[in-house]
């Protein structure tokens, strides 16, 4: 069965849910006495703040989506060296052949500019295959087989790119996934435990009953302009 997307189950950004649990927490250590009644261990309260920790270590979005843009940049720096290393070879060709000649078309360049990237690697290897089959013709205007072979080499190195790039891609969704399941679970534990904390005093103490109850951060308003007169 497919795994189903994890979503938050909580209201606020990473570090305010973080911030949240530190403060929360306090009050815990507060009364924890209070807690022990409820079977509560310090344990418990000790792992909730370990756990809270861990949760602060976790990557950003930013850290997670740096090493996948760096590889897009490596893929696509390299495609624009097979680029240029196609368009040397064509231009020995085009003093044989006229653009617009089919023998010169055989070699299937024009369309390869704007290609997909599989497209791309794909069709680069037809073009290297003509070339090498034809490199005696182009002979007399400098083509050859090691200008060919590194070109071939480059274009490989650019389907290793592409694949470190998808890799990438597959390792940030899975982290982001871990990640939101780690949030998760800290946000259901805080819950929980403010849920018994509100319990405990609801009857006996608003102050601190209202120091376990959890809220989104509130920002505030912008400040009531009077109209002119």
């Amino acid at each position: 069965m497919k795994q189903v997307q994890v979503n938050a189950n909580y209201n606020m950004s990473q570090g305010d849910l973080v911030l949240t649990c530190h403060t929360k927490a306090d009050f815990m250590d507060r009364d924890a006495d209070a807690f022990a009644t409820r079977g509560v261990a310090q344990t418990r309260l000790d792992a909730f703040k370990a756990q809270t920790d861990a949760v602060a270590q976790l990557p950003s979005d930013a850290q997670l989506d740096f090493e996948k843009q760096a590889l897009t940049a490596a893929s696509l720096a390299q495609r624009q060296a097979v680029e240029s290393g196609m368009a040397t070879v064509m231009s020995q060709v085009a003093i044989v052949h006229d653009a617009r000649s089919p023998a010169y078309k055989a070699f299937g360049s024009a369309g390869l500019y704007n290609a997909s990237e599989g497209d791309f690697y794909v069709n680069m290897g037809h073009l290297l295959d003509w070339a090498t089959a034809h490199a005696a013709d182009y002979q007399a205007q400098g083509l050859t087989p090691a200008q060919l072979q590194a070109l071939a080499t480059d274009n490989e190195q650019y389907l290793a790119a592409l694949k470190a790039q998808r890799l990438a891609i597959s390792d940030r969704s899975a982290t982001t996934q871990t990640r939101q399941i780690a949030l998760n679970a800290l946000y259901d534990e805080l819950t929980a435990l403010c849920n018994i904390g509100q319990g405990l005093f609801k009857q006996s103490d608003v102050s601190k009953y209202d120091d376990y109850v959890v809220a989104p951060t509130v920002h505030s308003a912008a400040p009531v302009v009077p109209p002119a007169k």
